[in-house]
């Protein structure tokens, strides 16, 4: 008699969404591709992982190394996680949007750390725009030094940090409302709405 699976706990559910996130950044070379390679490789090849997230990573690797297939990425998967892997290959072709977008809405800094919070929710288009935008802001050397650190510190949280020693650069006038982040997407992790 065949085992049913167990069901995905929201911790689980936020594991899956961030692995299948980074995947596509890094099939769209948004992050670097061996950023994202090593750890999916790591869970396919952990005894300690699940079974079903070790195969959710092998097809996510497989993706990485250039395999479009959908067939053939979901044939050892669930159809939860099948969905999953469709989405992402959808994603990876969807066109990358224009960074320069949020430069043209003119956001202030709160309206940044929204789009921040909202981005590190699962808005992958979102999040690819401020990938880009943070990039930007960081390497700028004609900007003053606490927007290239805010820059750098907001990069950080959108590549999953989530210590507060990612604002150790950060000027005063920022910190309060980053501290503030990190306070929200850490209880998120925990307990998400």
């Amino acid at each position: 008699m065949e085992q049913p699976l167990p069901e995905h706990d929201d911790n689980d559910e936020e594991k899956i969404e961030k692995m299948v996130t980074m995947t596509v950044a890094a099939a769209k070379g948004i992050v670097p591709l061996v950023q994202v390679a090593l750890p999916l490789a790591q869970i396919a090849n952990s005894p300690l992982a699940p079974p079903e997230a070790r195969a959710l990573a092998r097809s996510l690797s497989q993706i990485l190394k250039g395999e479009r297939d959908p067939i053939a990425l979901v044939q050892n998967l669930s159809p939860e996680l099948a969905e999953r892997v469709w989405e992402a290959l959808e994603q990876i072709e969807a066109p990358l949007p224009e960074p320069e977008g949020l430069v043209r809405e003119g956001l202030n800094f709160e309206q940044l750390v929204e789009k921040v919070a909202e981005a590190c929710t699962g808005e992958l288009m979102l999040w690819q725009q401020l990938w880009s935008f943070t990039e930007a802001l960081a390497a700028d050397g004609r900007l003053p030094a606490d927007i290239q650190a805010l820059g750098r510190a907001l990069r950080k949280i959108l590549a999953g940090e989530r210590q507060k020693h990612v604002l150790d650069e950060v000027s005063a006038q920022h910190r309060w409302a980053l501290e503030q982040l990190l306070d929200w997407l850490n209880a998120q992790s925990v307990s998400p709405e």
